[in-house]
């Protein structure tokens, strides 16, 4: 088991697990900002992976959630 899944189970999970989503989903709307605003092919291909970082996690908290 993972730290975030230990503390996505424990008694104040619920709280945490909303601190935790708002920032990741901050974090990827700041990269989504960027990637629109266009840059250079390296760091379109950087900015990408880190968007899809953010998704993956985003998507192990839920899941987490859902086997709890």
């Amino acid at each position: 088991m993972t730290n975030l899944e230990q503390l996505l189970q424990s008694d104040s999970g619920q709280e945490q697990k909303e601190t935790i989503v708002l920032k990741f989903k901050r974090a990827q709307s700041a990269v989504k900002r960027q990637l629109d605003l266009g840059c250079a092919p390296h760091e379109y291909q950087l900015l990408l992976k880190q968007h899809e970082a953010y998704q993956a996690a985003l998507a192990v908290i839920e899941t987490v959630e859902c086997n709890k």
